[in-house]
């Protein structure tokens, strides 16, 4: 009988390719399987355990190979990472929250604080110039600028965030210079103007939660100022202790085109000249019309620790009593050089001390009213001494003392019926300052940061 010759293949992939490892033993070199055959040189076996060059067996087919495995791991990872994509990508284009498509980035600078009243509680308005960012740039984005609103302090809950006026707008009118505006409460006229350098006037409407400009509409009855406005500022306060604008009356300086100055009272519409200005703040009670109110203010008496220092350390309250013109020009500021020596107008019925000598450094009346007086001042001369703010009664005895664990600004400071609010600044060597919406309770001082106001941060479209 005779011999059939057949070529010896690989009973996994058919390869004709392979390694004679011992008599009628063989290795496949495309795939790696071992394979022997019977006697009869016809019937082809596979070997299922063989060595693999060290690697841990693979439970599951015998007959693939390492290499087959690799690509087989290779295609689920190069499939599990586009499945992956694809949900992650879907999730992002569904949810607003995480996508920056529907987000801006927001940076703030703030021009101005304040407390003011809405609804008869206490509010903070505030101006910032705003600037945006946006990888995707597209109509949606705001118009960098100036824009303004107002924030409940007991629930952070903003009530209005507006556009006052876009950077190109302002820089058309020359409306440039917010770093420098001046921010105050006229009491006899009940409102809150801003004064921006160097012709601009705004007013603070906490009732319809707006800003407006009244530059021009404030002097629209005066054809002194028909040239228009040159420069504008609150009158300076004669004496600095006062925490409010007793001093010289709530008035504006104004200069109008023609280098003419005048100085205007918004609470009775009358403007002055300089001449009239200077004759009508020291006219004497007999020549006021009625138009006086019986008034108190606080103001401090200091002197150095001794004779031989030159640090002014001991402070003594003064209340004085005078009559004050109702929006119109006065000069309050009694005792500029000492409470020896009398000045101003003869409007001042008495004065007399509340309390006696107290130690304090760099010792100021932040705040005063018919009920209270609130003190800030430092311990002693070192740069690292806390700042001390102690609440008194209008009777000079105090009510508490509290220090800051930490450097502070304090501006702009309104009472309710159970807190004292202001704005507090936390400065900060290594970055920006922090501002904070913060409150001082009536009863123990307690100090509370009720809000802060984020200078970096992300908005929704």
């Amino acid at each position: 009988m005779s011999t059939k010759i057949r070529p010896i293949k690989c009973p996994n992939c058919g390869s004709e390719k392979h390694v004679q490892l011992g008599d009628k033993l063989y290795r496949c070199k495309s795939c790696g399987t071992e394979y022997f055959l019977d006697d009869d040189d016809i019937t082809v076996h596979v070997k299922h355990h063989f060595d693999n060059g060290g690697f841990s067996s693979f439970n599951g087919n015998s007959n693939v190979s390492i290499t087959s495995i690799a690509k087989v791991f290779a295609i689920i990872g190069v499939i599990t990472f586009f499945l992956l994509f694809m949900i992650i990508y879907g999730l992002s284009s569904s949810s607003p929250s995480v996508s920056s498509r529907d987000s801006i980035s927001v940076e703030d600078t703030y021009r101005a604080i304040v407390p003011v009243r809405y609804n008869g509680r206490v509010c903070f308005f505030y101006l910032t110039n705003r600037s945006f960012s946006n990888w995707y740039s597209d109509d949606k984005t705001p118009p960098t600028g100036y824009y303004y609103g107002f924030i409940d302090p007991d629930s952070g809950k903003v009530l209005a965030d507006k556009l006052f006026i876009s950077d190109d707008d302002a820089r058309k009118i020359g409306m440039t210079a917010f770093h420098m505006l001046e921010i105050q409460y006229l009491n006899q006229v009940k409102k809150w103007y801003i004064t921006i350098p160097s012709q601009f006037i705004l007013e603070i409407d906490p009732q319809t939660l707006t800003l407006k400009n009244v530059t021009k509409t404030i002097f629209a009855k005066k054809k002194a100022m028909s040239s228009g406005i040159s420069s504008v500022n609150f009158i300076s306060d004669t004496y600095e202790d006062h925490a409010s604008t007793s001093g010289v009356g709530e008035g504006l300086k104004v200069v109008n085109n023609l280098a003419e100055t005048y100085y205007y009272f918004p609470a009775t519409d009358r403007l002055y000249t300089e001449d009239a200005y200077n004759y009508a703040k020291e006219l004497p009670i007999s020549e006021l019309n009625g138009e006086v109110r019986d008034s108190v203010f606080y103001i401090l008496e200091r002197k150095d620790a001794s004779e031989n220092s030159s640090q002014t350390s001991q402070n003594k309250l003064w209340r004085i009593r005078f009559m004050y013109h109702l929006g119109d020009p006065q000069d309050a500021g009694y005792f500029l050089y000492g409470m020896e020596n009398k000045r101003g107008d003869d409007r001042m019925i008495s004065h007399n001390p509340i309390t006696g000598w107290f130690t304090g450094f760099e010792t100021l009346i932040d705040y005063q009213d018919a009920k209270y007086i609130l003190i800030e001042y430092k311990t002693s001369i070192s740069k690292d001494a806390p700042t001390v703010l102690q609440l008194r009664n209008t009777n000079g005895v105090v009510l508490w003392t509290h220090s800051l664990e930490l450097p502070m600004k304090i501006r702009g400071i309104m009472r309710d019926n159970q807190k004292i609010w202001f704005r507090a600044t936390k400065e900060n060597n290594s970055g920006d300052d922090e501002d904070y919406i913060a409150s001082l309770t009536l009863k123990e001082g307690y100090l509370k940061y009720e809000y802060k106001f984020a200078t970096n941060h992300k908005v929704p479209k």
